[in-house]
């Protein structure tokens, strides 16, 4: 998706719907607490004081670290807390309540349903519902959310440099995607879904904007299909250490599906990782977004990188690269360093400028939260054109665009 204003009220649920992911692979392999008992060689053994539910969920038995694995296998009901640091919208908090069911039978074949809201700094909020699942004996997973919410962010059209505040309020948003799974399950294809009606206004008093901005102070709506080809073999669902993630997807918002405007959204999007030694292990990606058509300006592709603020850069065209170095010092903690290089084209439409190398780069550190899982969190400082920046990490940095 290109436009981050409908996916605002989505993000935190698809987020988590990754974590989940984790919790599915991993919760068949969820071993008991062991307490050993101290003998004491001249008598019967030793009183051993009971662990608490709370210290079973929430510290682990082999090192006695926090950790949230057995907390988080557990499915059921799972509550969490959502912050959100992007200065685009001056950060925010969001809370999302998800309910899991693990087959005993097959761990694997996870449902997700999850109800969640944000708010943010500048105003903005959004909340929705997401559900996930599989079907015919796993052979076919799904998706599908629907949302509402309101987003005020920044375009900074070609007529403009310093920027043009809007906002748009979603009435709707609905995504959803259908994937087959083929004989090699590493690969699958299916269809894909998006509807939305929105409205989107100025928030200043601009006169004799050109006719393409007339995609303000009005109502939209979009209805698109579309079609998409993954592949993916990472050894992780949230913090993949080997392994490639390469999608390609494709979506067509028609008249004939609903749509006030035709237009034709791209994305063909490549994450790999790779593991030097057990100490060393190096993450790279490239993400190329492209829209073509009548589409709404706010619409538009944009530069995706950490230490660049989110919407800043856009195009017809964007291209979006980074790399990640990661040092493992201890079995708990890491600290990494990554850089990126993005940069946009304006094509004929010229509504903005082609933004020329734009590069990012930083440093951070995770602790391993949940061992079992092989889930990692947080912190990045990264520097860009407009500063530094810092980001809370739970998973991966890329884990909102991986599968």
């Amino acid at each position: 998706m290109n436009d981050l204003p409908c996916r605002l009220a989505m993000i935190v649920l698809t987020f988590v719907a990754a974590v989940s992911e984790a919790q599915a692979q991993e919760a068949s392999s969820v071993p008991p607490v062991v307490t050993s008992q101290p003998m004491d060689s001249a008598g019967p053994p030793a009183p051993v004081k009971k662990e608490s539910k709370f210290h079973r969920n929430f510290f682990d038995e082999t090192d006695g670290k926090l950790d949230f694995s057995n907390f988080m296998a557990k499915g059921g009901f799972f509550p969490m807390p959502v912050i959100i640091t992007e200065p685009a919208v001056d950060g925010g908090f969001g809370i999302v309540a998800q309910f899991i069911t693990i087959p005993k039978d097959n761990p694997k074949r996870v449902t997700r349903r999850m109800l969640g809201a944000v708010k943010t700094g500048n105003g903005s909020y959004g909340y929705g519902y997401f559900q996930s699942g599989s079907a015919f004996g796993d052979r076919v997973s799904y998706k599908f959310g629907v949302g509402r919410g309101k987003v005020t962010l920044k375009a900074y059209p070609e007529i403009l440099p310093s920027g043009l505040e809007y906002t748009n309020k979603y009435d709707y948003g609905a995504l959803a995607s259908v994937r087959l799974h083929l004989a090699d399950p590493r690969f699958s294809l299916g269809p894909l879904f998006d509807f939305r009606k929105l409205h989107s206004r100025i928030d200043l008093d601009i006169e004799d904007l050109p006719e393409r901005f007339s995609d303000f102070e009005r109502k939209l709506q979009t209805g698109a299909l579309g079609f998409g080809v993954h592949f993916d073999n990472r050894d992780n669902a949230m913090t993949p250490t080997q392994g490639y993630n390469i999608y390609a997807e494709a979506k067509f918002n028609d008249s004939a599906f609903g749509s006030d405007r035709n237009f034709q959204i791209y994305d063909v999007h490549g994450y790999g990782f790779h593991k030097f030694s057990p100490d060393w292990r190096l993450g790279a990606k490239v993400e190329l977004d492209a829209i073509r058509g009548r589409y709404p300006v706010y619409f538009a592709s944009s530069i995706n990188l950490r230490g660049i603020e989110a919407r800043r850069y856009q195009g017809e065209t964007a291209v979006s690269t980074e790399v990640e170095l990661t040092r493992q010092i201890s079995p708990r903690w890491a600290l990494l360093g990554f850089a990126g290089l993005g940069f946009t084209d304006a094509g004929g439409a010229r509504i903005f400028d082609d933004s020329g190398a734009k590069i990012a780069g930083g440093a951070g550190f995770r602790y391993r939260i949940a061992r079992k899982l092989g889930l990692d969190a947080g912190i990045d400082v990264a520097y860009g054109p407009s500063g530094a920046v810092f980001y809370l990490q739970f998973g991966h940095a890329w884990a909102f665009n991986l599968d």
